[in-house]
């Protein structure tokens, strides 16, 4: 666990901060006000940091978003893995994954939106190591749907002549095109509905 010790100023003993910590409350900062509308001070109040502890650890704003936005798409990886491989009927655990979507696609949390999506839409098509980071995402998602579907396939859940890296492709493209819609305001109903038709081909 890495972790980084200063000085405060206003009381003189030392002060130590976890870095993944802190980078989770600047992907707060970054989540709200977007990347070009954070500045340091937005930044170093969410953190917590003094500048010169933020400076020590993070170089500028741009290394601090970076890393906030890997924190976040390693959260994604990990959790459509999680869920994918929860149920022992690989079917059934792609509907949980979508269930799971539905609820962050609606209410507050679908108000708030999706932090990649947000992203995408501030940065892309120009700033490279964004697009690296966000097509890996995407990329992984794609390979954690078609691994279930394969999984499924095997046993006799979903017909084998189903292509399961169209099918993962098309689940990526419909779980983001739900995140867009909550920013929207779509309730819960209306992503229940678009699941039971996004995973007809399933039936």
């Amino acid at each position: 666990m890495i972790k980084d010790t200063h000085t405060s100023p206003s009381i003189g003993r030392p002060r130590e901060f976890e870095i993944e910590e802190v980078v989770r409350k600047a992907m707060g900062v970054f989540w709200d006000r977007g990347y070009h509308d954070a500045s340091l001070p937005d930044l170093l109040d969410g953190m917590g940091l003094s500048r010169g502890s933020f400076y020590k650890a993070f170089s500028d704003k741009r290394g601090v978003f970076l890393r906030a936005l890997d924190v976040y798409i390693d959260d994604a990886i990990r959790k459509v893995s999680e869920m994918l491989s929860s149920n022992a009927s690989p079917k059934a655990a792609i509907r949980e994954a979508f269930s799971c979507y539905a609820e962050l696609s609606s209410g507050k949390d679908g108000l708030r939106g999706c932090f990649v999506v947000l992203t995408a839409t501030e940065m892309l098509p120009g700033d490279e190591e964004v697009l690296i980071r966000i097509a890996r995402l995407f990329r992984r998602l794609q390979d954690l749907f078609a691994a279930a579907i394969i999984r499924a396939q095997a046993l006799g859940e979903i017909d084998h002549s189903l292509n399961e890296r169209t099918f993962a492709r098309f689940l990526v493209c419909q779980i983001q095109g739900m995140r867009v819609l909550g920013k929207a305001g779509a309730d819960r109903d209306d992503m229940r509905s678009v699941i039971d038709l996004a995973l007809k081909p399933l039936t």
